[in-house]
Protein backbone atom coordinates (compact mmCIF):
# COMPACT_ATOMS: atom_id res chain seq x y z
CA UNK A 1 0.00 0.00 0.00
CA UNK A 2 1.06 3.71 -0.69
CA UNK A 3 0.45 6.62 0.54
CA UNK A 4 1.64 10.30 1.09
CA UNK A 5 1.83 12.38 4.16
CA UNK A 6 2.67 16.44 3.94
CA UNK A 7 6.02 15.97 1.92
CA UNK A 8 6.57 11.94 2.82
CA UNK A 9 5.96 9.04 0.31
CA UNK A 10 5.31 5.69 2.31
CA UNK A 11 5.24 2.38 0.75
CA UNK A 12 4.12 0.06 2.85
CA UNK A 13 4.57 -4.32 2.74
CA UNK A 14 4.71 -7.19 4.91
CA UNK A 15 8.03 -6.89 5.78
CA UNK A 16 9.25 -2.85 5.80
CA UNK A 17 8.07 0.55 6.09
CA UNK A 18 9.80 2.74 3.47
CA UNK A 19 9.43 6.49 3.83
CA UNK A 20 10.73 8.86 1.07
CA UNK A 21 10.69 12.56 1.71
CA UNK A 22 10.84 15.00 -1.25
CA UNK A 23 11.88 18.89 -1.23
CA UNK A 24 9.01 21.73 -1.46
CA UNK A 25 10.58 24.39 -2.82
CA UNK A 26 8.26 28.14 -2.01
CA UNK A 27 6.65 29.63 -4.48
CA UNK A 28 9.12 32.66 -4.35
CA UNK A 29 12.89 32.35 -2.97
CA UNK A 30 14.16 34.12 0.70
CA UNK A 31 16.24 37.12 0.71
CA UNK A 32 19.79 34.63 1.21
CA UNK A 33 18.83 31.42 0.04
CA UNK A 34 17.18 29.48 -3.27
CA UNK A 35 15.10 27.38 -1.12
CA UNK A 36 12.96 27.01 2.47
CA UNK A 37 15.19 26.43 5.58
CA UNK A 38 13.05 24.20 6.76
CA UNK A 39 14.60 21.60 3.84
CA UNK A 40 18.03 21.36 5.77
CA UNK A 41 18.92 19.19 8.37
CA UNK A 42 20.74 22.03 10.45
CA UNK A 43 18.14 24.40 11.17
CA UNK A 44 15.96 21.20 12.51
CA UNK A 45 19.18 20.18 14.65
CA UNK A 46 19.17 23.43 16.55
CA UNK A 47 15.60 23.18 16.98
CA UNK A 48 15.73 20.15 18.68
CA UNK A 49 19.04 20.46 20.60
CA UNK A 50 17.02 24.12 22.05
CA UNK A 51 14.04 21.85 23.05
CA UNK A 52 15.60 19.05 24.74
CA UNK A 53 17.89 21.21 26.38
CA UNK A 54 15.17 23.58 27.74
CA UNK A 55 13.04 20.58 28.66
CA UNK A 56 15.86 18.71 30.30
CA UNK A 57 17.07 21.63 32.30
CA UNK A 58 13.90 22.76 33.63
CA UNK A 59 13.42 18.86 34.89
CA UNK A 60 16.71 19.16 36.37
CA UNK A 61 16.04 22.70 38.62
CA UNK A 62 12.69 20.45 39.76
CA UNK A 63 13.85 16.75 40.57
CA UNK A 64 16.56 18.77 42.43
CA UNK A 65 14.61 19.31 44.97
CA UNK A 66 13.68 16.29 44.76
CA UNK A 67 16.62 14.92 45.52
CA UNK A 68 16.75 12.81 42.38
CA UNK A 69 19.78 11.69 40.52
CA UNK A 70 20.01 13.48 36.90
CA UNK A 71 19.71 10.60 34.95
CA UNK A 72 15.96 10.86 35.52
CA UNK A 73 15.73 13.82 34.85
CA UNK A 74 17.53 12.96 31.38
CA UNK A 75 15.30 9.69 31.15
CA UNK A 76 12.25 11.70 31.72
CA UNK A 77 12.91 14.37 29.02
CA UNK A 78 13.51 11.92 26.60
CA UNK A 79 9.58 10.23 27.79
CA UNK A 80 8.36 13.72 27.23
CA UNK A 81 9.56 14.85 23.92
CA UNK A 82 8.80 11.24 22.48
CA UNK A 83 5.91 9.49 20.68
CA UNK A 84 4.16 9.35 24.66
CA UNK A 85 3.66 13.03 24.43
CA UNK A 86 5.10 15.99 22.16
CA UNK A 87 6.02 14.16 19.07
CA UNK A 88 3.07 12.35 19.03
CA UNK A 89 1.21 15.28 17.90
CA UNK A 90 1.14 16.20 14.24
CA UNK A 91 3.01 19.58 14.64
CA UNK A 92 6.02 18.50 16.14
CA UNK A 93 5.74 15.33 13.42
CA UNK A 94 5.87 18.38 10.83
CA UNK A 95 8.09 21.19 12.71
CA UNK A 96 10.36 19.66 15.49
CA UNK A 97 10.84 16.05 14.78
CA UNK A 98 10.36 15.10 10.84
CA UNK A 99 11.18 11.61 10.12
CA UNK A 100 14.13 12.85 7.55
CA UNK A 101 15.77 14.72 10.59
CA UNK A 102 16.43 11.81 12.74
CA UNK A 103 18.95 10.05 10.83
CA UNK A 104 21.36 13.12 11.78
CA UNK A 105 20.23 13.37 15.43
CA UNK A 106 21.34 9.64 16.23
CA UNK A 107 24.75 10.06 14.63
CA UNK A 108 25.21 13.41 17.13
CA UNK A 109 23.25 11.01 19.63
CA UNK A 110 25.67 8.34 18.88
CA UNK A 111 29.06 10.78 18.69
CA UNK A 112 28.01 12.08 22.48
CA UNK A 113 27.66 8.13 23.19
CA UNK A 114 31.02 7.80 22.47
CA UNK A 115 32.64 10.75 23.82
CA UNK A 116 30.49 9.64 27.46
CA UNK A 117 32.05 6.56 27.43
CA UNK A 118 35.45 7.54 26.93
CA UNK A 119 34.63 9.57 30.18
CA UNK A 120 33.24 6.42 31.36
CA UNK A 121 36.92 4.71 31.52
CA UNK A 122 38.52 7.44 32.44
CA UNK A 123 37.03 7.93 36.00
CA UNK A 124 36.85 3.71 36.44
CA UNK A 125 39.31 3.12 38.83
CA UNK A 126 40.33 -0.85 38.01
CA UNK A 127 42.73 -0.89 40.61
CA UNK A 128 40.19 -1.14 43.43
CA UNK A 129 39.13 -4.74 41.78
CA UNK A 130 42.93 -5.46 42.74
CA UNK A 131 42.11 -5.37 46.11
CA UNK A 132 38.79 -6.45 45.54
CA UNK A 133 38.13 -9.92 48.20
CA UNK A 134 36.02 -12.62 47.97
CA UNK A 135 33.01 -11.05 49.56
CA UNK A 136 32.65 -7.90 46.77
CA UNK A 137 33.30 -10.78 43.93
CA UNK A 138 30.61 -12.97 45.64
CA UNK A 139 28.25 -10.09 45.49
CA UNK A 140 28.99 -9.04 42.02
CA UNK A 141 28.29 -12.39 40.93
CA UNK A 142 24.72 -12.88 42.34
CA UNK A 143 23.96 -8.87 41.06
CA UNK A 144 24.94 -10.72 37.78
CA UNK A 145 23.55 -14.69 37.31
CA UNK A 146 20.29 -14.01 39.22
CA UNK A 147 19.08 -10.90 37.34
CA UNK A 148 20.56 -12.62 33.86
CA UNK A 149 18.52 -15.50 34.57
CA UNK A 150 15.44 -13.08 35.69
CA UNK A 151 15.51 -11.44 32.52
CA UNK A 152 15.12 -14.03 29.52
CA UNK A 153 12.63 -15.69 31.95
CA UNK A 154 10.42 -12.39 31.95
CA UNK A 155 11.32 -11.68 28.54
CA UNK A 156 9.08 -14.95 27.36
CA UNK A 157 6.58 -14.90 29.83
CA UNK A 158 6.07 -10.87 28.48
CA UNK A 159 6.39 -10.49 24.66
CA UNK A 160 6.06 -14.64 23.93
CA UNK A 161 2.29 -13.71 23.00
CA UNK A 162 3.01 -10.80 20.94
CA UNK A 163 3.28 -10.55 16.49
CA UNK A 164 6.59 -9.45 17.40
CA UNK A 165 8.44 -12.24 19.28
CA UNK A 166 12.15 -12.84 18.33
CA UNK A 167 13.80 -15.09 20.97
CA UNK A 168 16.82 -13.27 20.79
CA UNK A 169 15.72 -10.27 22.54
CA UNK A 170 15.48 -12.11 25.51
CA UNK A 171 19.21 -11.41 25.73
CA UNK A 172 19.01 -8.02 25.57
CA UNK A 173 16.71 -8.05 28.56
CA UNK A 174 18.86 -9.72 30.35
CA UNK A 175 21.71 -7.91 30.10
CA UNK A 176 19.98 -4.37 30.51
CA UNK A 177 19.56 -6.10 34.35
CA UNK A 178 23.20 -7.28 34.95
CA UNK A 179 24.30 -3.72 34.51
CA UNK A 180 25.25 -1.21 37.79
CA UNK A 181 25.67 2.32 35.91
CA UNK A 182 29.01 2.82 37.63
CA UNK A 183 29.19 6.79 36.94
CA UNK A 184 25.75 7.54 38.39
CA UNK A 185 26.39 5.12 41.46
CA UNK A 186 29.14 7.49 42.26
CA UNK A 187 27.32 10.33 41.96
CA UNK A 188 24.67 8.89 44.70
CA UNK A 189 27.25 7.18 46.64
CA UNK A 190 28.99 11.24 46.80
CA UNK A 191 25.55 12.62 47.48
CA UNK A 192 24.75 10.40 50.26
CA UNK A 193 28.20 10.78 51.67
CA UNK A 194 28.83 7.23 51.27
CA UNK A 195 31.71 7.51 48.97
CA UNK A 196 34.26 6.59 51.72
CA UNK A 197 32.42 4.01 53.82
CA UNK A 198 32.72 -0.11 53.83
CA UNK A 199 29.10 0.16 51.65
CA UNK A 200 30.55 2.74 49.56
CA UNK A 201 33.73 1.00 49.22
CA UNK A 202 31.63 -2.35 47.92
CA UNK A 203 29.43 -1.07 45.71
CA UNK A 204 31.73 0.74 43.31
CA UNK A 205 33.87 -2.48 43.45
CA UNK A 206 31.12 -4.51 42.89
CA UNK A 207 29.65 -2.14 39.98
CA UNK A 208 32.84 -1.93 38.32
CA UNK A 209 33.40 -6.05 38.08
CA UNK A 210 29.38 -6.15 36.48
CA UNK A 211 29.72 -3.70 34.18
CA UNK A 212 32.56 -5.03 33.00
CA UNK A 213 30.72 -8.53 32.73
CA UNK A 214 27.50 -6.94 31.47
CA UNK A 215 30.38 -5.36 28.32
CA UNK A 216 31.90 -8.45 27.75
CA UNK A 217 27.98 -9.72 27.56
CA UNK A 218 26.78 -7.11 25.19
CA UNK A 219 29.71 -7.39 22.83
CA UNK A 220 29.29 -10.95 22.62
CA UNK A 221 25.38 -10.88 21.70
CA UNK A 222 26.56 -8.10 19.46
CA UNK A 223 28.73 -10.33 17.47
CA UNK A 224 26.46 -13.94 17.47
CA UNK A 225 23.53 -11.43 15.95
CA UNK A 226 25.14 -9.80 13.62
CA UNK A 227 26.24 -12.69 12.15
CA UNK A 228 29.92 -12.37 12.82
CA UNK A 229 29.49 -14.43 15.74
CA UNK A 230 33.48 -14.88 16.66
CA UNK A 231 35.36 -13.05 14.48
CA UNK A 232 34.49 -9.66 15.95
CA UNK A 233 34.75 -11.10 19.50
CA UNK A 234 38.07 -12.18 18.55
CA UNK A 235 39.15 -9.40 16.84
CA UNK A 236 37.62 -6.72 19.56
CA UNK A 237 39.69 -9.12 21.94
CA UNK A 238 42.80 -8.67 20.62
CA UNK A 239 41.99 -4.59 20.30
CA UNK A 240 41.50 -5.02 24.16
CA UNK A 241 44.86 -6.85 24.94
CA UNK A 242 46.57 -4.11 22.51
CA UNK A 243 45.11 -1.49 24.43
CA UNK A 244 46.46 -2.66 27.41
CA UNK A 245 49.93 -4.04 27.00
CA UNK A 246 50.68 -1.89 23.54
CA UNK A 247 49.02 1.40 23.43
CA UNK A 248 48.77 2.21 27.59
CA UNK A 249 52.42 2.13 27.78
CA UNK A 250 52.78 4.00 24.91
CA UNK A 251 50.43 6.68 25.53
CA UNK A 252 52.11 7.16 29.04
CA UNK A 253 55.76 7.31 27.67
CA UNK A 254 54.36 9.98 25.10
CA UNK A 255 52.56 12.20 27.86
CA UNK A 256 55.38 11.78 29.80
CA UNK A 257 58.35 12.54 27.29
CA UNK A 258 56.09 15.44 25.73
CA UNK A 259 54.84 17.06 29.28
CA UNK A 260 58.26 17.23 31.18
CA UNK A 261 56.35 17.31 34.14
CA UNK A 262 54.92 20.42 33.48
CA UNK A 263 50.79 20.72 33.29
CA UNK A 264 49.16 18.87 30.53
CA UNK A 265 48.97 20.75 27.11
CA UNK A 266 45.75 22.00 24.94
CA UNK A 267 47.81 19.56 22.35
CA UNK A 268 47.41 16.82 23.95
CA UNK A 269 44.26 17.03 24.94
CA UNK A 270 43.36 17.51 21.41
CA UNK A 271 45.08 14.17 20.40
CA UNK A 272 43.69 12.92 22.99
CA UNK A 273 40.22 13.15 21.46
CA UNK A 274 41.04 12.46 18.51
CA UNK A 275 42.31 9.35 19.67
CA UNK A 276 38.95 8.81 21.11
CA UNK A 277 37.62 8.82 17.32
CA UNK A 278 40.30 6.18 16.12
CA UNK A 279 39.76 3.99 18.57
CA UNK A 280 35.91 4.42 18.23
CA UNK A 281 36.62 3.51 14.73
CA UNK A 282 38.70 0.44 15.10
CA UNK A 283 36.19 -1.10 17.40
CA UNK A 284 33.76 -0.48 15.40
CA UNK A 285 35.51 -2.24 12.10
CA UNK A 286 35.94 -5.41 14.06
CA UNK A 287 32.15 -5.77 14.25
CA UNK A 288 31.52 -4.23 17.89
CA UNK A 289 30.64 -1.09 19.07
CA UNK A 290 32.60 1.88 18.59
CA UNK A 291 31.61 3.03 21.95
CA UNK A 292 33.84 0.14 23.55
CA UNK A 293 37.15 1.43 21.64
CA UNK A 294 36.44 4.89 23.46
CA UNK A 295 35.43 3.10 26.77
CA UNK A 296 39.13 1.08 26.36
CA UNK A 297 41.06 4.17 25.25
CA UNK A 298 39.91 6.24 28.64
CA UNK A 299 40.64 3.31 30.33
CA UNK A 300 44.03 3.05 29.66
CA UNK A 301 44.91 6.34 29.91
CA UNK A 302 47.23 7.36 32.77
CA UNK A 303 45.20 8.07 35.69
CA UNK A 304 46.86 10.71 37.38
CA UNK A 305 45.08 13.68 38.73
CA UNK A 306 46.60 16.21 36.04
CA UNK A 307 45.65 14.05 33.11
CA UNK A 308 42.22 13.95 34.17
CA UNK A 309 41.38 17.14 35.73
CA UNK A 310 42.71 18.83 32.40
CA UNK A 311 40.32 16.49 30.07
CA UNK A 312 37.09 16.76 32.34
CA UNK A 313 37.67 20.36 32.04
CA UNK A 314 37.30 20.30 28.41
CA UNK A 315 34.74 17.37 27.61
CA UNK A 316 32.41 17.18 30.43
CA UNK A 317 30.22 19.72 30.40
CA UNK A 318 30.01 19.78 26.33
CA UNK A 319 29.63 16.37 26.68
CA UNK A 320 27.18 15.32 29.42
CA UNK A 321 25.82 19.10 29.34
CA UNK A 322 25.44 19.97 25.67
CA UNK A 323 25.39 16.02 23.97
CA UNK A 324 24.17 13.64 25.93
CA UNK A 325 21.01 14.98 26.35
CA UNK A 326 20.04 13.78 22.99
CA UNK A 327 20.98 10.00 23.28
CA UNK A 328 18.00 10.49 25.88
CA UNK A 329 16.21 12.18 23.09
CA UNK A 330 17.04 9.53 20.84
CA UNK A 331 15.69 6.47 23.65
CA UNK A 332 12.72 8.82 24.31
CA UNK A 333 11.54 9.12 20.71
CA UNK A 334 12.24 5.30 20.27
CA UNK A 335 9.50 4.52 23.28
CA UNK A 336 5.79 5.42 23.34
CA UNK A 337 4.53 4.32 26.79
CA UNK A 338 0.65 4.61 24.91
CA UNK A 339 1.51 2.21 22.86
CA UNK A 340 2.85 -0.29 25.78
CA UNK A 341 -0.09 0.24 28.06
CA UNK A 342 -2.72 -0.32 24.92
CA UNK A 343 -1.35 -3.80 23.78
CA UNK A 344 0.00 -5.07 27.36
CA UNK A 345 -2.14 -5.66 30.29
CA UNK A 346 -1.26 -3.73 32.97
CA UNK A 347 -0.70 -6.80 35.23
CA UNK A 348 2.03 -8.16 32.96
CA UNK A 349 3.59 -4.41 33.29
CA UNK A 350 3.61 -4.50 37.14
CA UNK A 351 5.33 -7.99 37.20
CA UNK A 352 8.35 -7.33 34.89
CA UNK A 353 8.91 -4.13 36.97
CA UNK A 354 8.33 -5.64 40.03
CA UNK A 355 10.28 -8.81 39.18
CA UNK A 356 13.03 -7.01 37.79
CA UNK A 357 13.78 -4.60 40.51
CA UNK A 358 13.60 -7.71 42.92
CA UNK A 359 15.97 -9.60 41.44
CA UNK A 360 19.36 -7.81 41.77
CA UNK A 361 18.09 -6.17 45.08
CA UNK A 362 17.16 -9.49 46.59
CA UNK A 363 20.07 -11.69 45.40
CA UNK A 364 22.52 -8.68 46.57
CA UNK A 365 20.62 -8.82 49.89
CA UNK A 366 20.92 -12.01 50.65
CA UNK A 367 24.39 -12.73 49.71
CA UNK A 368 25.28 -9.73 52.21
CA UNK A 369 23.70 -11.50 54.90
CA UNK A 370 25.63 -14.18 54.07
CA UNK A 371 28.87 -12.62 54.67
CA UNK A 372 27.11 -10.91 58.09
CA UNK A 373 26.39 -7.84 56.70
CA UNK A 374 23.40 -5.97 59.11
CA UNK A 375 19.99 -6.32 57.89
CA UNK A 376 20.22 -2.24 56.91
CA UNK A 377 23.33 -2.06 55.05
CA UNK A 378 22.57 -5.40 53.51
CA UNK A 379 19.62 -3.68 51.58
CA UNK A 380 21.44 -0.14 51.07
CA UNK A 381 23.68 -2.26 49.36
CA UNK A 382 21.14 -4.00 47.28
CA UNK A 383 19.56 -0.51 46.24
CA UNK A 384 22.95 0.81 45.68
CA UNK A 385 23.70 -1.88 42.98
CA UNK A 386 20.31 -1.67 41.29
CA UNK A 387 21.25 1.53 39.92
CA UNK A 388 20.50 2.01 36.19
CA UNK A 389 21.43 4.10 33.72
CA UNK A 390 23.15 4.92 30.48
CA UNK A 391 24.99 1.06 30.31
CA UNK A 392 21.20 -0.23 30.13
CA UNK A 393 19.58 2.23 27.49
CA UNK A 394 22.70 1.29 25.35
CA UNK A 395 21.99 -2.47 25.40
CA UNK A 396 18.41 -2.34 24.52
CA UNK A 397 18.97 0.60 22.27
CA UNK A 398 21.91 -2.27 20.31
CA UNK A 399 19.00 -4.71 20.66
CA UNK A 400 16.65 -2.28 18.55
CA UNK A 401 19.65 -1.22 16.15
CA UNK A 402 20.41 -5.01 15.26
CA UNK A 403 16.42 -5.79 15.06
CA UNK A 404 16.22 -7.99 17.64
CA UNK A 405 14.16 -5.89 19.91
CA UNK A 406 10.74 -4.68 18.59
CA UNK A 407 8.32 -1.31 19.52
CA UNK A 408 6.57 -4.06 21.63
CA UNK A 409 9.06 -5.48 23.87
CA UNK A 410 11.87 -2.41 24.48
CA UNK A 411 9.16 -0.16 25.77
CA UNK A 412 8.29 -2.35 28.37
CA UNK A 413 12.36 -2.47 29.63
CA UNK A 414 12.47 1.51 28.85
CA UNK A 415 9.76 2.27 31.46
CA UNK A 416 11.37 -0.34 34.13
CA UNK A 417 15.13 0.99 33.49
CA UNK A 418 13.36 4.83 33.95
CA UNK A 419 12.00 3.48 37.15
Amino acid sequence: MNASDDQYIIKKTDDLIEACYYIKKNGHDPLWRDHSSLNTSLPFLLTQLFVVLFVDRILLLILKYLRQPPIVAHILCGVLLGPTMLSGTSFSRKYIFPHKTILVLETFANLALTYYMFLVGLEMEFTLIMHAGSQVVSIAAAGIIFPLLFGFGLYFMAVTKSDHFDSRGSMFWAIALTATNFPDLTKILADLKLLRTNIGKIAMCSAIISDIFTWFLLIMAISIFNGQKYNAVLSTGIFILVSIFALRPTVAWLIDRTSRGEIISDTHVWFIMAGILLCGLATDACGSHSIVGAFMFGAILPHDDTVRTKILERLQDVVTGLLMPLFFLICGLRSDLRYMFQHTPWEMVLIVVVMSWVAKVASVFFISLHYKMSTMDSLVLGLLMNTKGVLALIVLNTGRNIKVLSSFSSPIVFGLVKL
